[in-house]
Parts: C-alpha cells; structure tokens; sequence
C-alpha cells in the first residue's frame, strides 16, 4: 500500500443549475487538493449535459483538476475534457480505449465485486471505480474490496464514499489511491469547503495510521 494521502475525486449532484453550482464547485476546488472532477447526471438530455460541462469544465481544470465526463463520449472532444469514466461494460471500455488513448483519461467503475472489478482491470483502464454511483443513492465500496484490490493489482482504485464520514475513514484505511466523493460533500450540514478540507485530513490521517 502507497504510504502517499489518498486524493480527492469529487463527483457532481445528478441535478443541479450549472450557473448556480458553480460557485460551489469553485469553493470546493479552493479548499483543498482535488484530483478530478466527474460529471455525473440523471438526465439523458444532450442540451442539459452540454450546458453543465461547458460551464463546470473551464473552472475545473483552472484549478488543476481534470474533468471527466460519466459515459458521454460525444462531449469529451468537443468540451476539451479531460477524460471519460465508463459504467457501461466491457465493450464500451474498449471503445472508449480506442478512441480516447494515450492523450486522455479512460476509466472504469461501477464495481461492488471482485470479479466485475477484475473484468474492468483486464481491459486496463486508468483507474477501476469500486462501489457503484446511484442516482438516488450510491454504494460505497467496501473495505475487503479496496484492500484486496490494492494489493494484487498496479491499476489505481477509486473508492467510491458514501453514507457517512467512517467509509471515508475506511477506504483511506484499506488502501484506495483515490476517495470519491458526492453526498458528503455536497449535503455537508458544515458546509462545503469545510467537508473537504475534512476529506484531505481524514486521507492524510487514516494513511499515517495505517502505513
């Protein structure tokens, strides 16, 4: 296990007004070290994602994130984004693969099991996504499932947090390269800058305790 803090991935609400998100998006980007960004919509409309990655692109990647786009290949050009996350199988990774490396991010994810994880790592991705993102609620991953991966395969994971703060704690904890982020951050009770300055303690923290 890397003894490196664990880093940020932030993904979007399903729904939200981009002109009014993106103040929320800035501040979360200021108040610490942010790996990505991943756009992540319940709605199927093109005119609604345009709009939200036109908008939350340019501040993403001013602030030294990457900005990556959930199963939407079309926009990925076209809004100068930096990669695409894939949830829709096998093939769609490897055409995501062929269209898009070396010059940008392909990942994988939605994954709660280790044969499905080990199905997105034989296509070698960027990074495999363990937990699953839900529209209504997502799955975190669990923590045999992040120390198993982080200690057979090369392959960055990102473990997807969610519920509350301990599968943050946990994730860290077992190993994950990266820690995503949605609900804590955004329904944060403390407020958003202060839930991820507590994310970077807590993947620093979990990380000195565990190495």
């Amino acid at each position: 296990m890397s003894s490196a803090p664990a880093r940020l991935v932030l993904i979007t609400p399903p729904e939200f007004n981009p002109e009014a998100f993106a103040r929320q998006l800035a501040d979360a980007l200021q108040a610490a070290e942010v790996a990505a960004v991943v756009l992540d919509l319940a709605t199927d409309d093109p005119a609604a994602w345009r709009r939200a990655a036109e908008v939350l692109c340019p501040i993403t990647q001013e602030r030294g994130a990457a900005f990556i786009l959930r199963d939407n290949p079309a926009l990925v050009r076209e809004i100068a984004a930096d990669g695409i996350h894939v949830t829709e199988g096998a093939v769609a990774i490897d055409a995501a693969m062929n269209s898009f490396k070396p010059d940008l991010i392909v990942g994988s994810g939605d994954s709660t099991t280790r044969h499905g994880a080990m199905v997105l790592g034989e296509r070698q991705p960027d990074y495999v996504l363990l937990g699953r993102m839900e529209p209504d609620d997502d799955i975190p991953a669990t923590f045999n499932l992040i120390e198993w991966w982080s200690e057979i395969f090369q392959i960055p994971c990102i473990a997807l947090c969610a519920g509350d703060w301990s599968t943050v704690e946990d994730s860290v904890s077992a190993g994950a390269d990266f820690i995503a982020l949605r609900s804590l951050i955004w329904n944060d009770p403390a407020g958003i800058p202060e839930s991820v300055r507590r994310a970077a303690t807590i993947a620093t923290r979990e990380r000195e305790e565990a190495a």
